[in-house]
């Protein structure tokens, strides 16, 4: 036996509803999980690229037998100097790397270099804020001069 029309109605309307709040709710749980990956993608971007700028000093300093000053200045400015307008990578500053030489004029001479304390901004909802990035260090051996 068919419903009556104004209960066919009733029930539509409340679909209607139903359906608008489902896919409020499915947006919110779509849209955080997109900036989380977003979040996610910027903090892999972020340590790589300083990964690799460490590295990249590191085995400049192998070659050339740099001092502490210079090689902040590599991982800062990816030159020996400061350049006329210095714009540090990341955000990073002098007080976020430590270079140590060890076993100087010795077989085994060797520069580490270590970046910590630089951060991670958070855009997704409910977690907004400021992290900090796990800290990178690079080991490499000097050449002999």
């Amino acid at each position: 036996m068919p419903l009556p029309r104004s209960i066919a109605l009733h029930r539509r309307r409340f679909q209607r509803g139903t359906a608008m709040l489902e896919g409020g709710l499915t947006l919110v749980a779509f849209m955080s999980l997109f900036l989380g990956a977003i979040d996610l993608a910027q903090i892999l971007l972020v340590h790589q690229a300083i990964v690799e700028r460490v590295r990249y000093a590191a085995r400049t300093t192998a070659v050339n037998c740099c001092n502490s000053d210079t090689v902040k200045n590599l991982v800062l400015y990816a030159q020996t100097t400061v350049p006329a307008s210095p714009s540090a990578f990341y955000g990073l500053t002098a007080g976020n790397i430590a270079v140590t030489f060890s076993d100087q004029n010795t077989a085994d001479q060797r520069v580490t270099i270590r970046v910590s304390g630089f951060q991670y901004k958070s855009f997704t909802p409910m977690i907004t804020g400021s992290y900090n990035g796990i800290p990178v260090t690079v080991t490499i051996p000097l050449e002999q001069p």
